[in-house]
């Protein structure tokens, strides 16, 4: 424990059985929050903790595949051979691309995406899980646990993103425009929603082990009905309402930004109002929830 505090400034010790932050400043807890003083000292608290966050997140980064040969390559391989199965499957064998000239750059742009929300999810659910021990000898905001699997999660991404247009430059002619100062927001929004749904996966995991069996199926059906393998074109002749639930999809805004700063397609205004609501409904409000009902976490572990 001696270690763990020389490490990260900030970090708890024990002093007379009780759990203070070596500040001597008691770990805010999630009944303080609903106050305004309690949520600036649960932020501050946060950040006190940032390094333990990006510890942790790197470290899991690193072990996830540390017995393979290709190591961390393959946080970019999975999502390239997964676009590489729905291009053989969807783009040729059933034709999708006919319904959009720059399939390749439209199908890699959204499973990169998706995947990111997919993994955050994932590993959102066994946050706290997997640090069950830790959660019951050290008290401590636990929101850094969801923070660390999303930057865990959006490392790889970010990893994903840097070999975009080395693929769709030769295969589609898409190349960097500058509708790509616009990714920094696309990514932003993108993350707060991903918080917001490890916030989610993270609290119900808990009293609802099953979860983390269901994830996968829920994901997967979730990829199937977003305009991803798909463009949104492929709807036009079902009728209205099925195109219309289409847009109503969370990751339709998001994807459409995507698609806007890296493809360089005109900003849809309605995708971009989306996208900010769906980030507010599911991200904002994953972080409240989590963050109101962490008190209550230790005692179901």
């Amino acid at each position: 424990m001696g270690r763990f505090s020389r490490s990260f400034p900030g970090a708890p010790c024990r002093d007379a059985g009780r759990i203070v932050e070596s500040t001597g400043v008691a770990t805010v807890t999630a009944d303080q929050v609903p106050s305004l003083t309690g949520w600036r000292n649960y932020v501050r608290n946060l950040w006190r903790w940032r390094e333990f966050g990006w510890f942790l997140a790197m470290g899991n980064l690193k072990a996830r595949n540390a017995s393979t040969s290709l190591g961390l390559v393959w946080w970019m391989l999975n999502p390239l051979i997964m676009a590489a199965v729905y291009f053989l499957v969807f783009g040729l064998i059933l034709g999708g691309r006919r319904g959009e000239p720059q399939f390749i750059a439209w199908l890699l742009s959204g499973v990169f995406a998706f995947n990111y929300t997919a993994t955050a999810m994932t590993s959102g659910a066994n946050s706290i899980l997997s640090n069950s021990r830790l959660l019951v000898n050290i008290r401590f905001p636990r929101l850094i646990l969801p923070i660390s699997a999303v930057i865990e999660t959006g490392v790889g991404f970010l990893m994903s993103i840097a070999v975009y247009y080395l693929i769709v430059w030769p295969a589609d002619g898409v190349s960097p425009g500058i509708t790509l100062l616009w990714l920094p927001v696309a990514a932003a929004l993108h993350t707060v929603f991903n918080l917001g749904l490890a916030g989610w996966t993270a609290r119900l995991a808990i009293p609802f082990r099953d979860i983390n069996n269901l994830i996968p199926h829920l994901t997967r059906l979730w990829l199937y009905l977003s305009p991803i393998i798909w463009p949104l074109t492929f709807l036009q002749d079902r009728g209205g309402p099925v195109e219309d639930l289409a847009v109503l999809n969370p990751m339709y805004g998001i994807l459409s930004f995507y698609r806007m700063a890296l493809m360089g397609r005109d900003l849809d205004t309605a995708a971009f109002v989306l996208a900010i609501l769906w980030t507010l409904v599911i991200g904002v409000g994953g972080i409240l929830s989590f963050v109101r009902h962490e008190g209550n976490m230790v005692r179901h572990l």
